[in-house]
C-alpha cells in the first residue's frame, strides 16, 4: 500500500519516504514545499501503482482472552458516508488504497465509502489544515513521520472510542503500539499500525556467481557485510561494480535503533558510540566507492550494484517497475554486534482519525477495522505486508498472492526477532538538517567525532529556533 518509504525531493533537508529516486530515508519534513515535490514523486507513485495492480511478527495468535475480540469494530452507524484519506509524507498509491483499506472497509461496513485525495502543491495535510478547508478523515503515515503528524494537532485519541467499542488490542504486536503511545503526553493513542515495513537487502544473483562468491545470509553482522562488500567492490572487464549502497545516516542509525533526540533532554544527542559507529560505517562503505551517488538503475538497469538495502514497499514497485530479468533475490540486514541475531526494527505505518473530522465514529470504525480484523490484515500479509496481529497463520501467508515474491527468500523478512523502535519526539525532524550535515564532512576528510559535534551544533540550533518560533 505504501509502496515508497524514501524519496529525496528538492535539496537534501526535503524528503518524501519513497525511493530516492532513490534515497534511503524513510521520513522528511513536514514544511516541504510540494513544487518540490511534484516531479520525482509522481514518478515514484507510478511505481506504487504498478506493485498495487500486480497484486493477486512476534510469537503469539488472534486467539483471544475470555471476554474480548480482538477483531471487533466499532459500530458505524447507518448513515451513508464518504469519508476523505490522503497519505502524509509517505507515499501511498490510489489502487493499494482501494484494494487494502476502502474495499475491506466497505465490505464491513457497506454505508461508508472512502475516497482517495491526490496530494497536490499546496495541498498537504500541513497546507489543509492552515486553511481549515478540506482536511481529510483519515490519514496513512509511517513511524518517522507519525510523530509530526501527532504535532500539528491533526488526530484524535483513539482511546475512549475503542474502549467504548470495546475493541480488545491486545492480539497486535507491542512494538507498533508501543511505538504511538508513547508519544501521547498523558496517554493518548493518536492512531493504529496497520502494517509494517521492513528494510532489507535486495541482491543481485548473477554478480556474486561471477565473482564465486556465497550469497549474503541472515549469519550476518555489520562487520560480515564490510567484508562481503569489499569483495564485491571491484573492476572488471571494464566495468566498474560496486557492493553496496548505503543510502543515508538516518536510515543506518534507525537500524541500529539509535534515536535521533534524547528523551529526557529533547536534544540532538548524536555524540553517542551508536552514532559514532553508525557514521563510521558510513565511511567504510564510501571507502569501497559506495559513494551517495549510487541509485536504484546501477542496480536495476546497469546491473553493477550487487547489494541493494531498501524498504520492502520501495523495491516492490522498483522491482514491479523495473526489475525486468534481473536476477534478485533478499536476505536480512545484518545483525548489530551488541543485539547478535536481532535485526533492525520493522518500520509500521498507521492510519489516524481527524480531530476535527465531521464522519469520526465512521473514520474510527474503518481504521480499528483494518488494523485488528484477520480478515483484513490476511489480505495484506499475503500481498507481502508485514501483519500487525500476533497470529501465525497469517505470517505464514506472506507474500502468497504477490506474484514478484513467488520463488524469494520471504522467510529472510521473520528470520530474526525485530529490533526496537528507537525513541521519537514531536519535533524531531528538526534535526534531521543538522544529521545530514556529518556524511559529507567525512567525505570530505573531517573525523568522525568532528562531523558528529557539528551535526549535533546544527540541530540543536535548528531545534531551538523551531522552538522558539511556537511560543
Amino acid at each position: 500500500m505504501v509502496e515508497s518509504a524514501d524519496v529525496r525531493c528538492g535539496n537534501g533537508s526535503s524528503r518524501l519516504p519513497g525511493n530516492e529516486v532513490v534515497s534511503s530515508n524513510g521520513r522528511r519534513r513536514a514544511s516541504m514545499t510540494m513544487t518540490a515535490w511534484n516531479g520525482k514523486a509522481a514518478r515514484v507513485a507510478l511505481l506504487a501503482a504498478a506493485i498495487a495492480m500486480t497484486a493477486g511478527c512476534s510469537k503469539g495468535s488472534t486467539k483471544a482472552e475470555p471476554g474480548t475480540d480482538p477483531g471487533k469494530a466499532p459500530e458505524a452507524g447507518k448513515e451513508s458516508v464518504t469519508l476523505k484519506i490522503m497519505w502524509f509524507n509517505t507515499l501511498v498509491a490510489k489502487e493499494a488504497v482501494e484494494q487494502f483499506i476502502a474495499a475491506p472497509v466497505k465490505q464491513k461496513y457497506p454505508n461508508i465509502a472512502i475516497e482517495f485525495v491526490e496530494v497536490k502543491p499546496g495541498a498537504s495535510l500541513p497546507d489543509l489544515i492552515t486553511s481549515g478547508q478540506g482536511v481529510p478523515d483519515l490519514v496513512i503515515t509511517d513511524y518517522p513521520n507519525l510523530s509530526t503528524a501527532i504535532d500539528l494537532k491533526y488526530p484524535v485519541d483513539l482511546n475512549e472510542p475503542l474502549k467504548q467499542s470495546k475493541v480488545d488490542l491486545n492480539g497486535m504486536e507491542a512494538d507498533p503500539l508501543d511505538g504511538v503511545r508513547a508519544l501521547g503526553a498523558k496517554g493518548e493513542l493518536y492512531g493504529l499500525p496497520i502494517y509494517m515495513d521492513k528494510y532489507m537487502m535486495f541482491y543481485n544473483k548473477d554478480i556474486f556467481d561471477r565473482f564465486a562468491i556465497p550469497y549474503p545470509t541472515g549469519e550476518m553482522s555489520y562487520t560480515d557485510l564490510m567484508s562481503l562488500v569489499k569483495r564485491l567492490s571491484r573492476t572488471e572487464a571494464g566495468v566498474q561494480y560496486v557492493g553496496y549502497r548505503w543510502g543515508d545516516l538516518y536510515t543506518v542509525g534507525f537500524q541500529l535503533g539509535l534515536p535521533v533526540l534524547n528523551v529526557k533532554t529533547g536534544k540532538a544527542d548524536l555524540q553517542t558510540e551508536g552514532w559514532k559507529r553508525a557514521l563510521s560505517l558510513v565511511k567504510e562503505w564510501v571507502d569501497t566507492g559506495a559513494d551517495n551517488k549510487i541509485t536504484h538503475e546501477h542496480f536495476f538497469k546497469e546491473k553493477r550494484l550487487a547489494i541493494y538495502p531498501q524498504w520492502m514497499g520501495a523495491a516492490y514497485g522498483l522491482i514491479a517497475q523495473e526489475g525486468g530479468s534481473l536476477n534478485w533475490d533478499l536476505a536480512p540486514m545484518p545483525y548489530s554486534s551488541d543485539q547478535p541475531k536481532t535485526s533492525g526494527p520493522a518500520k509500521p505505518l498507521y492510519l489516524l482519525a481527524s480531530a476535527a473530522g465531521k464522519h469520526k465514529e465512521q473514520a474510527i470504525a474503518a481504521l480499528s477495522y483494518i488494523a485488528t480484523s484477520p480478515e483484513a490484515q490476511l489480505l495484506l500479509s499475503q500481498n507481502g505486508r508485514i501483519s500487525v496481529l500476533k497470529d501465525k497463520a497469517i505470517r505464514q501467508q506472506f507474500g502468497t498472492k504477490l506474484p514478484l515474491l513467488q520463488g524469494k527468500n520471504t522467510a529472510a523478512v521473520f528470520q530474526y526477532p525485530f529490533g526496537k523502535l528507537p525513541n521519537t519526539t514531536a519535533y524531531e525532524s528538526q534535526a534531521w538538517d543538522g544529521l545530514d550535515t556529518a556524511p559529507p564532512a567525512i567525505i570530505g576528510g573531517a573525523d568522525v567525532n568532528t562531523a558528529l559535534r557539528a551535526a549535533e551544533e546544527k540541530a540543536n540550533k535548528d531545534i531551538d529556533t523551531y522552538l522558539s518560533g511556537r511560543k
